[in-house]
């Protein structure tokens, strides 16, 4: 039996027996994470095709993706951390200093928006933005497109079909530059697809990247138990009265989707969180109704519901909870190395009215309560721990998976393909 029906059965029960079933935290407020659950990606024609996945996993682990060829996407995504960064920042290409965690991937694909302050809205178009930025991969759509021409090309025209020709494209350019605008409408064009391309063969393989067999996903399906202390966190979670975590980590993700400002000391002057956010995602040309979109009119219809939600000044996005007792950082900075005392910090003291929160801190949350015991709710929460993902999943595949995913000879791959 489903543990959060208990509340229902309470009615029909006689009240010494109600009294007894009914004591305990009210799980109706969330629910375990199936696998067979995972939404679809209309936006994404290839989002679960095997071939798209396989060279989704080989690009994902690509350090030569990068301008100084160390940085891979397996590099601030680390999967023995949950595909997350143990370090509260990750430095990207040239040791040049990233300004926000970069937070784990598991279960990635049930999130309805994408990085802190949801520029995203769609997952494939992030792996994208993350390549060309500065201070992350500081790589170009046309290196990109050199790259995918150069051991990928099978693979790539095997899942996307013919690459454009890229004779006459210069070894590096992006929007901004003068090498990109001296490019031709129709080139520019079909290096934005290439690159578009890219994300949705990593959105492939990041759709793989599940936690939805967690102790508590097994007590909610009936298949296990939970110890006093955990159940006693469990209600402090879940009481609408105490803490009430449910309201913002409820449902079967554990996470509303939603922005919230939790009253946190700004690191500078540009952290604005969701309306930055909202504003970049408009304007992206990778956004879900851009024109390298497989399906605009959904796109459309996404962003224009986040356009109408609430998009609070200093509001980041609400991390979904499954591994969260594995993480080594907490906080879209990644300033707190224990989860005790992130709940402490920001929950029972209600946010750090440190230097420079200014006019954030009159925009923070109502929703921020104290969750009561913390060892009891530390303890509940690690019920939510992962466990190991198939080895083939945490690392580059070899040529001859590849070449298998791809439904070819093994023994006629290409020497040297990745």
């Amino acid at each position: 039996m489903s543990r959060n029906c208990l509340p229902a059965l309470c009615v029909a029960l006689p009240a010494c027996l109600a009294l007894a079933a009914c004591d305990g935290p009210d799980f109706s407020r969330i629910a375990p994470l199936e696998a067979g659950a995972l939404p679809a990606s209309p936006t994404n024609a290839h989002a679960d095709d095997p071939k798209a996945a396989a060279l989704g996993q080989a690009l994902f682990f690509d350090a030569d993706l990068s301008a100084d060829g160390q940085v891979a996407c397996a590099t601030c995504h680390q999967p023995e951390h949950g595909f997350g960064d143990p370090r509260p920042t990750s430095p990207g290409a040239f040791d040049r200093p990233g300004s926000l965690h970069a937070p784990g991937l598991l279960n990635v694909a049930f999130q309805r928006v994408w990085m802190w302050n949801g520029r995203v809205d769609h997952l494939w178009s992030q792996p994208i933005q993350a390549l060309e930025h500065p201070a992350e991969h500081d790589f170009t759509r046309v290196e990109l497109a050199h790259r995918i021409a150069g051991p990928y090309r099978p693979y790539y025209e095997s899942v996307f079909g013919p690459l454009p020709d890229l004779g006459d494209l210069p070894p590096r350019a992006k929007p901004g530059d003068d090498a990109w605008a001296a490019l031709s409408a129709a080139q520019r064009d079909a290096i934005d697809r290439v690159a578009a391309n890219v994300g949705k063969a990593i959105e492939a393989y990041e759709r793989k990247l599940l936690c939805t067999d967690t102790r508590l996903d097994r007590y909610l399906r009936g298949e296990g138990e939970l110890t006093a202390l955990e159940l006693q966190g469990a209600a402090q979670f879940l009481d609408r009265d105490q803490g009430d975590c449910a309201r913002c980590h409820g449902g079967a993700t554990l996470s509303d989707g939603a922005f919230h400002n939790l009253g946190l000391e700004r690191a500078d002057s540009d952290e604005l969180g969701r309306p930055a956010g909202l504003q970049a995602l408009v304007d992206d040309p990778f956004n879900g109704e851009g024109d390298y979109s497989d399906d605009p009119t959904a796109g459309r219809q996404r962003i224009e519901a986040m356009v109408l939600a609430e998009a609070p000044l200093g509001g980041f996005r609400t991390v979904p909870l499954r591994g969260v007792a594995q993480r080594a950082v907490f906080g879209h900075r990644g300033d707190t190395d224990r989860l005790r005392t992130w709940i402490t910090t920001v929950y029972r003291r209600r946010g750090r009215r440190g230097r420079g929160d200014g006019d954030l801190l009159g925009q923070r949350s109502s929703l921020i309560r104290d969750p009561g015991n913390p060892t009891a709710l530390v303890a509940f929460l690690q019920t939510l721990s992962c466990p190991p993902l198939p080895e083939a999943l945490t690392r580059a595949p070899t040529a001859t998976e590849l070449a298998e995913a791809m439904a070819w000879d093994a023994a006629a791959t290409v020497e040297g393909q990745p």
